[in-house]
């Protein structure tokens, strides 16, 4: 019988691949020739899931994506909601191994993204993911009768930006784990307070 070939753990295996390239060497190296060799593939094969360089990053941006995503679906929310939301920002700390990785391969995105409009497109991925899951939640919790500061879109931008600075300070050990993630509880009791008909449970 022929063998059957799993296509998405084929490609998973692909992007991290993709994603040790970047970590080591940065985005300007990204070829499929160096991802070829990286990955222990043939060029062909390589082409066959990411036929160009533009698919190789956009991929790599996607995955750092879904890291995130489920790590955030992995958060218990039965929390009162001020703290559910601290627990969602802090679930993107670069705080273990894995979203360490990816951090790392956002950060490089990042770095290359103002010169490089290939990349910004990619880079966008990572920005408007959580950044509309954040404009979800804050304006979730502005419908259950918390003020949210700005306004949904307002907020979730400066608690992004914060969470990003945030991240870097980590990356680079300038910040310890527990000194963001107290943070950024600060800044979501400070953009969201309860009025006096809000539900706190």
């Amino acid at each position: 019988m022929p063998r059957v070939v799993d296509h998405r753990q084929r490609r998973d295996e692909l992007i991290d691949a993709v994603w040790r390239l970047i970590v080591d060497d940065g985005l300007a190296g990204i070829t499929i020739r160096r991802v070829a060799e990286r990955s222990g593939w043939s060029s062909g094969a390589v082409r066959h899931y990411l036929p160009t360089r533009e698919a190789i990053l956009d991929a790599a941006a996607q995955r750092v994506s879904e890291v995130i995503e489920e790590r955030i679906r992995a958060v218990d929310t039965s929390a009162p909601p001020l703290e559910a939301l601290a627990r969602l920002l802090a679930a993107v700390l670069p705080t273990d191994e894995q979203i360490h990785r990816a951090s790392l391969v956002w950060l490089a995105f990042v770095g290359q993204a103002a010169s490089d409009a290939g990349i910004a497109d990619a880079q966008g991925i990572l920005y408007r993911d959580l950044n509309q899951l954040l404009v979800e939640l804050l304006t979730e919790l502005a419908g259950m009768g918390f003020r949210v500061d700005g306004g949904p879109a307002s907020a979730a931008l400066e608690l992004q930006a914060m969470l990003d600075g945030l991240t870097v300070h980590v990356l680079l050990g300038r910040v310890d784990a527990d000194s963001a993630q107290a943070a950024l509880r600060a800044a979501v009791n400070r953009l969201v307070t309860p009025s006096p008909d809000a539900a706190l449970a």
